[in-house]
């Protein structure tokens, strides 16, 4: 707590002292303060690899002149340091080209001054462990998957990581919003090795308290997946049904989730472009961006720019429900904000971007989308997954997996490709699995596909 104070303090000095040197030289501004500090441990063999503490604090300044956008930052909160930043964003501000869209927007209704414990994205603890806590933790990640099966015999990257966020954006509208969240989170990627072939291993756990990071159980799966792949056989192509995992799932969500981005549907650079209020996936689809999620990995009362966060439906039972935008995109679109600026830092200008996103769970198990399916793919892994056309939706995949036979598992399956269009996968959906798990801020369910086309030998 103590830690948050000192920031809060130093926001509040920073922002006074810019304030008062922008007085009477620019039509409008906005202040973004912020600060990220925290640790890492990575461990190798049974020893802490590498041990990194880091602290990334700035402030970011934006100034309007007549439509006439300036843009500075700064690490350094010295008066004189300030007085440069204040100086120059004002002179970039006069040569920038004007634009009759950009504008800061006013204070929003709302509780905009949590800071973040109320959502459960606040760990009043952080700081109270010890070093060696830490490291266990990274150690233990790395114990758990080398232990797990004999054939298991490297393990890469077992790390551990903690930090601690704090953000405030004051505006001459009179905008004024802070919050803060701690984050904490554990991965590893394990390799089997059995009779010249080896196969790896992914896994992660992450979440706002030190307790959502289980080592025991990050490591047990990683290894699990790596072993499980072993013994993998090529098949014929074929045109088949596939359950897809939950995290395969989510690599496609995130790939949806460009053309969901409202600058992109100006710029022509969506596949959903004009499709708003029409079906572009399964009816047993519903899709949410929702940045008021208690305990969401993207969660805050307000976005980038001190707007309120919004639970926005994006599909409901596969029809469109619309686009996410940020102020000046909105206004561009003639459409209101949902709150979704983002910032990855005060060196950043705001951009359109998603908070929490999700597709809904359903209310199968695994085992009762493979029994629905019979016979067909469990697929547990796709490469390339970012080569997706963010604008026709076409792709061509490599993919790992296992062939399902009689509703249960019969052998894994290696060297295949999958091949189609992305909007048309999503319209195959015929179930959604109760195993809704996110990835950082991009969560989906397990997903029954009716037909996929997968090349082999």
């Amino acid at each position: 707590m103590k830690d948050r104070t000192q920031m809060e303090e130093a926001a509040r000095r920073t922002i006074e002292t810019i304030e008062g040197l922008l007085k009477g030289k620019a039509d409008a501004w906005e202040i973004f303060y912020s600060v990220d500090t925290g640790v890492g441990v990575e461990a190798r063999d049974g020893q802490v690899d590498a041990l990194k503490a880091r602290t990334n604090s700035g402030v970011g300044l934006r100034t309007l002149k007549g439509n006439r956008q300036g843009f500075g930052f700064s690490s350094v909160f010295g008066k004189d340091a300030l007085t440069e930043l204040a100086d120059k964003t004002l002179a970039g501000s006069i040569e920038a080209a004007a634009d009759e869209f950009l504008a800061f927007p006013p204070p929003q209704d709302g509780p905009l001054h949590a800071p973040g414990d109320d959502l459960g994205v606040f760990d009043a603890r952080w700081g109270e462990g010890t070093q060696e806590e830490r490291l266990r933790c990274a150690l233990e990640i790395e114990k758990s998957a080398r232990g797990f099966d004999k054939r298991i015999n490297r393990v890469r990257k077992a790390s551990y990581q903690e930090s601690m966020s704090y953000e405030r954006v004051a505006n001459s509208a009179g905008t004024d919003a802070f919050t803060s969240a701690t984050y904490y989170s554990g991965s590893v990627t394990a390799v089997a090795e059995q009779d010249g072939e080896s196969q790896m291993g992914w896994d992660m756990g992450m979440g706002h308290v030190r307790e959502d990071v289980r080592p025991e159980e990050i490591g047990k799966r990683a290894a699990e997946t790596a072993v499980r792949l072993l013994g993998g056989r090529k098949i014929k192509t074929v045109k088949c049904p596939a359950v897809l995992e939950n995290t395969v799932s989510c690599e496609l969500v995130e790939a949806l989730a460009t053309s969901l981005l409202g600058d992109n549907v100006l710029k022509g650079k969506s596949m959903l472009i004009g499709k708003v209020g029409r079906k572009v996936a399964s009816s047993a689809l519903n899709l949410w961006d929702d940045g008021l999620m208690p305990r969401g990995w993207a969660t805050s009362f307000f976005d980038g720019e001190g707007v309120a966060r919004h639970t926005t439906p994006l599909l409901a039972q596969g029809v469109l429900c619309g686009y996410l935008y940020d102020s000046y995109w909105a206004r561009r679109a003639g459409e209101k904000s949902t709150g979704n600026a983002s910032r990855s830092n005060y060196k950043s200008l705001p951009s359109v971007g998603i908070s929490n996103l999700y597709i809904d769970k359903g209310t199968q198990t695994l085992e009762g989308l493979f029994a629905q399916m019979s016979n067909g793919l469990f697929i547990t892994e796709l490469l390339g997954v970012h080569t997706i056309n963010s604008v026709t939706g076409d792709y061509s995949l490599g993919a790992a997996g296992f062939r399902v036979e009689g509703g249960k598992i019969a052998y894994p399956v290696r060297g295949m490709a999958v091949s189609g269009n992305l909007l048309e996968t999503l319209g195959r959906v015929e179930g959604c699995g109760g195993d809704l798990r996110f990835i950082g801020s991009i969560g989906a369910p397990s997903l029954l596909i009716n037909e996929i086309e997968a090349s082999g030998s």
